[in-house]
């Protein structure tokens, strides 16, 4: 099954791979998690504010991403992002 493919490719730029993906896969984390705690935030605020406008729009918003299955999210990342970006 494998006596076509020629593994010392993967062994010759390992190294570069990896450093790459860490960097790469380390820095989306860190975008995530601080675009998260800072998008949260704020809806936090807006559902525990005075004006009830925001607190319903929080809430509504909060109630649609809880509904909404994660499968289905990611599908639209994956297919929509790119169609979406080579406009």
């Amino acid at each position: 099954m494998f006596s076509n493919f020629d593994f010392d490719v993967i062994r010759r730029s390992a190294a570069y791979l990896f450093f790459d993906g860490m960097t790469f896969t380390l820095t989306l984390t860190g975008l995530s998690a601080l675009g998260g705690l800072v998008f949260g935030t704020l809806i936090a605020l807006m559902r525990l504010s005075g004006y009830r406008l925001l607190g319903r729009i929080a809430g509504l918003y909060v109630d649609l991403m809880r509904s909404l299955p994660l499968v289905l999210v990611i599908f639209w990342f994956y297919f929509l992002v790119p169609i979406s970006g080579s406009g």
